[in-house]
Protein backbone atom coordinates (compact mmCIF):
# COMPACT_ATOMS: atom_id res chain seq x y z
CA UNK A 1 0.00 0.00 0.00
CA UNK A 2 2.47 2.34 0.86
CA UNK A 3 5.53 1.16 -1.47
CA UNK A 4 7.73 3.93 -2.52
CA UNK A 5 7.35 6.54 -0.04
CA UNK A 6 9.93 7.63 2.45
CA UNK A 7 9.00 8.39 5.96
CA UNK A 8 10.33 9.45 9.08
CA UNK A 9 9.29 8.39 12.53
CA UNK A 10 10.16 10.95 15.41
CA UNK A 11 9.34 9.17 18.71
CA UNK A 12 11.56 8.93 22.05
CA UNK A 13 9.52 5.75 22.72
CA UNK A 14 11.40 2.77 21.67
CA UNK A 15 9.25 0.07 21.40
CA UNK A 16 6.96 2.47 20.47
CA UNK A 17 9.03 3.94 17.42
CA UNK A 18 10.59 0.38 16.87
CA UNK A 19 7.06 -1.37 16.52
CA UNK A 20 5.31 1.65 14.12
CA UNK A 21 8.65 1.04 11.91
CA UNK A 22 8.00 -2.47 11.80
CA UNK A 23 4.35 -2.24 11.11
CA UNK A 24 5.26 0.52 8.52
CA UNK A 25 7.94 -1.56 6.59
CA UNK A 26 5.96 -4.51 6.38
CA UNK A 27 3.06 -2.81 4.80
CA UNK A 28 5.92 -1.42 2.10
CA UNK A 29 6.85 2.33 3.26
CA UNK A 30 10.83 3.35 3.32
CA UNK A 31 10.39 4.39 6.81
CA UNK A 32 13.39 5.45 9.21
CA UNK A 33 12.78 6.14 13.26
CA UNK A 34 14.83 8.55 15.06
CA UNK A 35 14.70 9.17 19.02
CA UNK A 36 14.48 12.98 18.95
CA UNK A 37 15.30 16.63 18.14
CA UNK A 38 18.93 16.40 17.48
CA UNK A 39 18.74 12.98 15.06
CA UNK A 40 15.77 14.38 13.39
CA UNK A 41 17.46 17.01 11.98
CA UNK A 42 20.33 14.90 10.99
CA UNK A 43 17.95 12.61 9.42
CA UNK A 44 16.08 15.68 7.59
CA UNK A 45 19.15 16.99 6.24
CA UNK A 46 19.49 13.83 4.05
CA UNK A 47 16.55 14.53 2.41
CA UNK A 48 14.03 12.31 0.11
CA UNK A 49 11.03 12.24 2.82
CA UNK A 50 7.57 12.07 1.87
CA UNK A 51 6.02 12.62 5.54
CA UNK A 52 6.90 12.75 8.64
CA UNK A 53 5.01 11.40 11.50
CA UNK A 54 6.36 13.47 15.15
CA UNK A 55 5.99 13.48 18.82
CA UNK A 56 5.11 16.52 20.71
CA UNK A 57 6.83 15.38 23.68
CA UNK A 58 10.56 14.58 22.88
CA UNK A 59 13.48 15.04 25.55
CA UNK A 60 15.49 17.74 24.06
CA UNK A 61 13.05 19.94 21.99
CA UNK A 62 9.82 20.07 21.83
CA UNK A 63 7.62 18.51 18.40
CA UNK A 64 6.37 21.84 17.94
CA UNK A 65 9.26 23.24 16.97
CA UNK A 66 10.12 20.61 14.60
CA UNK A 67 6.94 21.25 12.72
CA UNK A 68 7.62 24.64 12.92
CA UNK A 69 10.81 23.94 10.93
CA UNK A 70 9.77 21.22 8.64
CA UNK A 71 7.18 23.49 7.55
CA UNK A 72 9.23 26.47 6.80
CA UNK A 73 11.97 24.54 5.03
CA UNK A 74 10.83 21.81 3.25
CA UNK A 75 7.33 20.74 1.45
CA UNK A 76 6.79 17.31 3.12
CA UNK A 77 3.88 16.70 5.29
CA UNK A 78 3.74 16.64 8.60
CA UNK A 79 1.66 14.58 10.88
CA UNK A 80 1.81 14.84 14.96
CA UNK A 81 1.28 11.79 16.69
CA UNK A 82 1.05 12.31 20.48
CA UNK A 83 -0.75 11.51 23.93
CA UNK A 84 -1.44 15.05 24.24
CA UNK A 85 -5.09 15.53 23.39
CA UNK A 86 -5.97 19.09 25.00
CA UNK A 87 -7.72 21.28 22.46
CA UNK A 88 -4.89 24.08 22.56
CA UNK A 89 -1.91 21.48 21.44
CA UNK A 90 -4.32 20.53 18.72
CA UNK A 91 -5.37 24.28 17.68
CA UNK A 92 -1.23 24.78 18.50
CA UNK A 93 -0.65 21.60 16.49
CA UNK A 94 -1.99 23.27 12.84
CA UNK A 95 -1.03 26.88 13.54
CA UNK A 96 2.66 25.34 13.57
CA UNK A 97 2.03 23.72 10.48
CA UNK A 98 0.87 20.05 11.12
CA UNK A 99 -1.34 18.70 8.37
CA UNK A 100 -2.83 16.18 10.74
CA UNK A 101 -3.22 16.06 14.78
CA UNK A 102 -3.93 12.32 15.60
CA UNK A 103 -3.72 11.12 19.21
CA UNK A 104 -2.04 7.79 20.85
CA UNK A 105 -3.43 4.73 21.15
CA UNK A 106 -3.26 4.55 17.51
CA UNK A 107 -3.82 1.63 15.73
CA UNK A 108 -0.53 0.97 13.21
CA UNK A 109 -3.67 0.75 10.20
CA UNK A 110 -5.31 3.83 10.85
CA UNK A 111 -1.69 5.34 11.05
CA UNK A 112 -0.74 3.55 8.02
CA UNK A 113 -3.66 4.63 5.55
CA UNK A 114 -3.13 8.35 7.06
CA UNK A 115 0.59 8.10 5.88
CA UNK A 116 -0.59 7.07 2.74
CA UNK A 117 -2.99 9.97 1.96
CA UNK A 118 -0.93 12.54 2.71
CA UNK A 119 2.15 10.93 1.26
CA UNK A 120 0.23 10.34 -1.94
CA UNK A 121 -0.65 14.26 -2.08
CA UNK A 122 2.62 15.13 -1.81
CA UNK A 123 4.30 13.14 -4.40
CA UNK A 124 1.16 14.78 -6.94
CA UNK A 125 2.04 18.34 -5.60
CA UNK A 126 5.84 17.46 -6.75
CA UNK A 127 4.97 16.09 -9.96
CA UNK A 128 2.67 18.13 -10.94
CA UNK A 129 4.38 21.55 -10.69
CA UNK A 130 2.35 24.30 -12.40
CA UNK A 131 4.93 27.21 -13.50
CA UNK A 132 3.41 30.76 -12.79
CA UNK A 133 4.04 31.76 -16.70
CA UNK A 134 0.81 29.77 -17.20
CA UNK A 135 -1.01 32.91 -15.88
CA UNK A 136 -2.21 35.59 -18.37
CA UNK A 137 -1.21 38.82 -16.46
CA UNK A 138 -4.04 40.94 -15.67
CA UNK A 139 -4.43 43.54 -13.36
CA UNK A 140 -7.21 42.06 -11.32
CA UNK A 141 -6.23 38.05 -12.22
CA UNK A 142 -5.24 36.06 -9.56
CA UNK A 143 -4.21 32.21 -10.18
CA UNK A 144 -4.44 29.33 -7.97
CA UNK A 145 -2.11 26.25 -8.44
CA UNK A 146 -3.50 23.58 -6.60
CA UNK A 147 -0.89 21.28 -7.36
CA UNK A 148 2.05 23.68 -6.38
CA UNK A 149 0.23 24.90 -3.58
CA UNK A 150 0.40 28.52 -4.64
CA UNK A 151 -1.84 31.69 -5.02
CA UNK A 152 -0.28 33.28 -7.88
CA UNK A 153 -0.47 37.51 -8.39
CA UNK A 154 -1.75 39.46 -11.10
CA UNK A 155 2.46 40.09 -11.91
CA UNK A 156 2.88 36.95 -11.96
CA UNK A 157 4.51 37.18 -8.01
CA UNK A 158 4.25 33.34 -6.63
CA UNK A 159 2.91 33.04 -3.14
CA UNK A 160 3.07 30.12 -1.56
CA UNK A 161 0.49 28.51 0.25
CA UNK A 162 0.28 25.89 3.20
CA UNK A 163 -2.39 23.05 3.31
CA UNK A 164 -4.81 24.99 5.52
CA UNK A 165 -4.19 28.10 3.55
CA UNK A 166 -4.68 26.45 0.22
CA UNK A 167 -8.35 25.07 1.79
CA UNK A 168 -9.44 28.64 2.60
CA UNK A 169 -8.14 30.18 -0.79
CA UNK A 170 -10.69 27.14 -1.95
CA UNK A 171 -13.52 28.13 0.20
CA UNK A 172 -13.24 31.75 -1.24
CA UNK A 173 -12.93 30.91 -4.23
CA UNK A 174 -16.05 28.76 -4.05
CA UNK A 175 -18.27 31.82 -3.20
CA UNK A 176 -17.17 34.12 -6.44
CA UNK A 177 -18.57 37.71 -6.21
CA UNK A 178 -19.84 37.60 -2.73
CA UNK A 179 -18.59 36.25 1.37
CA UNK A 180 -18.04 33.06 2.38
CA UNK A 181 -19.50 32.97 5.62
CA UNK A 182 -16.75 33.17 9.30
CA UNK A 183 -18.93 30.02 10.44
CA UNK A 184 -18.55 27.67 7.22
CA UNK A 185 -15.20 28.88 7.34
CA UNK A 186 -14.86 27.36 10.67
CA UNK A 187 -16.39 24.28 10.23
CA UNK A 188 -14.82 23.61 6.94
CA UNK A 189 -10.81 24.35 8.01
CA UNK A 190 -11.23 23.08 12.06
CA UNK A 191 -14.28 20.68 12.31
CA UNK A 192 -15.53 23.51 15.14
CA UNK A 193 -16.81 26.78 16.17
CA UNK A 194 -14.82 27.97 19.02
CA UNK A 195 -12.40 31.04 20.51
CA UNK A 196 -9.76 28.72 19.85
CA UNK A 197 -10.30 27.95 16.53
CA UNK A 198 -11.75 31.67 15.64
CA UNK A 199 -8.05 32.60 16.81
CA UNK A 200 -6.72 30.02 14.38
CA UNK A 201 -8.50 31.33 11.73
CA UNK A 202 -7.52 35.17 12.38
CA UNK A 203 -4.08 34.23 12.85
CA UNK A 204 -4.19 32.05 9.06
CA UNK A 205 -5.92 35.42 7.67
CA UNK A 206 -2.84 37.53 8.72
CA UNK A 207 0.00 35.15 7.24
CA UNK A 208 -1.65 35.17 3.94
CA UNK A 209 -2.19 38.98 4.15
CA UNK A 210 1.42 39.13 4.90
CA UNK A 211 2.67 36.59 2.30
CA UNK A 212 1.15 38.81 -0.17
CA UNK A 213 2.10 42.20 1.07
CA UNK A 214 5.97 40.65 1.28
CA UNK A 215 6.37 39.84 -2.11
CA UNK A 216 4.27 42.10 -4.16
CA UNK A 217 2.90 45.86 -4.32
CA UNK A 218 -0.24 44.22 -5.68
CA UNK A 219 -3.25 45.01 -3.70
CA UNK A 220 -4.17 42.04 -0.87
CA UNK A 221 -7.56 40.70 -2.40
CA UNK A 222 -8.83 39.04 0.61
CA UNK A 223 -11.31 41.44 2.27
CA UNK A 224 -12.91 41.29 5.63
CA UNK A 225 -16.89 41.77 5.21
CA UNK A 226 -18.16 42.79 8.61
CA UNK A 227 -20.50 40.60 10.74
CA UNK A 228 -20.15 38.05 8.03
CA UNK A 229 -16.62 36.68 6.95
CA UNK A 230 -14.12 37.09 4.16
CA UNK A 231 -14.16 37.28 0.25
CA UNK A 232 -11.87 37.27 -2.51
CA UNK A 233 -12.23 40.34 -4.39
CA UNK A 234 -10.51 40.24 -7.21
CA UNK A 235 -11.09 37.67 -10.53
CA UNK A 236 -9.19 34.07 -9.33
CA UNK A 237 -9.20 30.76 -11.62
CA UNK A 238 -7.13 27.81 -11.26
CA UNK A 239 -4.33 26.93 -13.18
Amino acid sequence: MGTGFKVLIVEDDQDLRESVVEYLAMAGFEVSGVRNAAEFYQAIALGGWSVVVIDIGLPDQSGFVLVEYVRANTDMKVIILTARDALDDRVKGYDAGADLYLIKPIDCRELSAAITSQAQRYCSRVAQQAPAQNLTPSSDLWGLAQSSWALVSPDGTQIQLTGKELQFIELLAAHPGKAAAREELLLKLYQRHDEYTSRSLDSLVRRVRVKIMSVTDVPVPIKTVHAVGYCFSATLRYI
